[in-house]
């Protein structure tokens, strides 16, 4: 009996309601930040920025952002350090994304920081759907849904981080860098080195392919992130932050593969040698790749490794999966809808209490194994089917209107 494939009627309406559920639980995740606006990160931000101005000492330390959360208005600080809700622990040219609300009270503070989050979300979307490459817009808009608003990346509202403004960052990068505006695409693609951590792999995949000047660009606004942070913080602070992110502590907390070994064996040492030893695995496959795909997509293939391979790279983290599930999309795209489903179930089994109850002890989280799945399927698939992933002449990796003479010649775009 020959298989029947779902009705384009039953597809669209299953399309539907996935991007109608992710609407719904990212409303829920952004329902939470403005209800307990004290317990975001963006609150700790708030609180650091208040002890910087206040010169009450390196904000790094747990006391001095404890007295900076007495200064924001409306928070209602704990007695002790310890019960804190939240731990910065960032580079503190974050701090400037916060500078415009310090004057106003964390609730409110915390609804505009929310709303710049789901305009940069829309941003993000409109660059995602330029690159359909003729996906109906009802599939492209759960394909949207599912890259954006999967529950492990609507952590990001519900902690009202900031990883979607540096997303929005990653995505104009990878537009102008298709279409050879090289110093500008470098510049914004620097700009993600607020979070050092996922972007160092895409640096290096700029090497492999020549890109230069884009390497340049990116070099130097990833010197200037870190030199004002420097600035900011002072030469001892700086080196307290460095300190302070490399904690046992800090690592357990995270999604990526050498998280796992945090947890394992509860030894830091062993954590930074496995992420030493994945940072080399992943150059080597970029390196063994860099032929195979354009220079866009092995930027994208680098940052999606970064998040997986990292050390302290979380959940919201997840984001900067988005340009590798979209080409994907181009060829499968109802594969990244359910992985994005799939992430959500990840997020929801971590926190229930069947995991709580039997789990508890398993150092492995689905929020690690389903990320880490996608990504080595998502780049097999592509690096073996360049063509059926949508890498052609037509695709929107390569720029409109250059047309390459052979395969070859898209490769080394």
């Amino acid at each position: 009996m020959a298989l029947r494939l779902p009705s384009g009627r039953v597809l669209t309406l299953a399309a539907m309601v996935s991007v109608t559920g992710s609407l719904v639980i990212a409303g829920v995740a952004t329902l939470f930040a403005v209800t307990n606006p004290q317990t975001t990160d963006f609150a700790g931000v708030d609180a650091v920025r208040h002890a910087q101005l206040a010169n009450l000492g390196c904000v790094y330390s747990r006391s001095v952002q404890l007295a900076g959360a007495h200064l924001v208005p409306g928070v209602v600080a704990p007695a002790a350090s310890t019960g804190l809700p939240w731990h910065f622990n960032e580079p503190l040219v974050t701090t400037l994304l916060a500078a415009p609300f310090t004057s106003l009270g964390i609730s409110s503070a915390v609804n505009l920081w929310e709303l710049v989050l789901w305009v940069s979300i829309a941003a993000c979307a409109v660059f995602l759907w330029r690159d359909r490459a003729g996906l109906p817009r009802w599939l492209m808009a759960a394909v949207v849904g599912a890259l954006l608003l999967n529950e492990i990346a609507n952590t990001d509202f519900s902690l009202a981080q900031n990883e979607a403004v540096l997303l929005l960052a990653a995505l104009f990068a990878l537009y102008l860098m298709r279409r050879h505006h090289d110093v500008a695409a470098g510049a914004l693609l620097g700009l993600v080195a607020v979070k050092p951590q996922l972007v160092f792999l895409a640096f290096i995949a700029l090497l492999f392919t020549r890109r230069w000047r884009i390497a340049a660009s990116c070099a130097v606004t990833t010197c200037a992130v870190v030199g004002i942070g420097v600035l900011m913080a002072g030469p001892s602070c700086s080196l307290q932050w460095l300190s302070s992110a490399t904690q046992l502590g800090e690592f357990q907390i995270g999604i990526g593969l050498p998280d796992t070994v945090a947890r394992v064996t509860g030894n830091a040492i062993l954590t930074e040698v496995a992420f030493l030893a994945l940072s080399a695995i992943s150059v080597g496959v970029l390196w063994r790749i860099r032929s195979r795909v354009d220079t866009p997509l092995l930027v994208s293939i680098a940052l999606a490794l970064a998040v997986v391979i990292g050390v302290h790279t979380l959940a919201y983290d997840v984001l900067f999966l988005v340009p590798l599930g979209m080409a994907v999309a181009h060829a499968r795209p109802w594969l990244v809808v359910a992985a994005g489903w799939a992430f959500t179930l990840a997020q929801q089994f971590d926190s229930t209490f069947l995991a709580a109850r039997f789990f508890s002890s398993t150092p492995v989280k689905a929020t690690e194994l389903v990320p880490f799945a996608g990504v080595a399927l998502a780049i097999v698939f592509l690096v073996r089917s360049p063509r059926r992933a949508g890498i052609s002449v037509s695709s929107p990796l390569v720029p409109r209107g250059v047309v390459p003479a052979s395969p070859s010649a898209i490769s080394t775009t």
